[in-house]
């Protein structure tokens, strides 16, 4: 017979073992694919990481414009190698994927995507694409919009060009102490002064991060890369610049 000692010992164990299975089992993450345009020439797969903690919801969008790769590549990486424990990621590696398969910034050349939000249902295939992704911000109720871009130059050397910033579309006091916070970050270990991030308050009307903040209300950076550095370099820094924000949102508790 099992003495009543050893029987709550077992009961005890069993209680551990049930314990830590249910924690292990609570921070699987689960990866669905949606797509946007469906049928359509613009039709663009959409990956949904979600836990068993539906917030923070955060939206990653890249390759609005296609020939800006880093930001394209890390989006790739992400999508199937990030590992979050808690909150819902909404990522889209290609948002203009014509642009993306013909390697230009803007297909058809003449319709820039990140000008014709919030879209258009009865617009061009451009506004209908644009309509679509507003619409995802709304109906996935996005806490956070970032937006992977790069440029030709730096922003230090040509302000007509955004090279190493973060952008925001207000300097209200959130978006300005987030992007801030970003910067520094950013700039840990990067010696050379003109490789440096730095924020610029630049409300560009039409754009993915302008409508999401002003007409949605969500909190939206625009996050851009100077091409003058090595592809390699710059999708590190797309990677890591996700990373950070993620981490500051508490989904990477454990790094894995």
């Amino acid at each position: 017979m099992i003495s009543i000692g050893k029987y709550f010992r077992i009961i005890f164990i069993a209680l551990i073992l049930l314990l830590f299975c249910f924690h292990q089992t609570a921070l699987l993450q689960i990866t669905s694919i949606e797509y946007i345009c469906s049928g359509t020439d613009y039709e663009t797969p959409v990956y949904i990481i979600k836990t068993d903690y539906k917030e923070p919801m955060i939206m990653i969008v890249a390759g609005t414009h296609g020939n800006e790769k880093a930001g394209i590549k890390a989006a790739e990486y992400l999508k199937d190698n990030l590992y979050i424990e808690r909150g819902t990621l909404v990522i889209i590696p290609k948002a203009n994927i014509l642009a993306c398969e013909e390697n230009v910034r803007c297909f058809p050349p003449e319709i820039n995507l990140n000008r014709v939000y919030p879209g258009n249902t009865q617009g061009n295939s451009v506004e209908k694409l644009a309509y679509e992704i507003f619409n995802l911000m709304k109906r996935y109720d996005i806490d956070l919009l970032v937006d992977l871009h790069e440029s030709i130059e730096f922003y230090r050397k040509n302000p007509k060009n955004y090279g190493q910033t973060i952008v925001i579309d207000s300097d209200d006091d959130y978006l300005f102490e987030l992007s801030s916070f970003l910067v520094e970050e950013m700039n840990k270990g990067i010696i050379k002064d003109g490789n440096k991030y730095q924020v610029l308050v630049d409300p560009i009307k039409g754009s993915t991060a302008y409508c999401a903040y002003y007409q949605l209300g969500i909190p939206a950076l625009t996050f851009e890369t100077c091409r003058k550095l090595p592809l390699s370099f710059r999708i590190e820094e797309q990677i890591r610049f996700v990373k950070i924000i993620l981490s500051k949102w508490n989904m990477l508790t454990v790094q894995r």
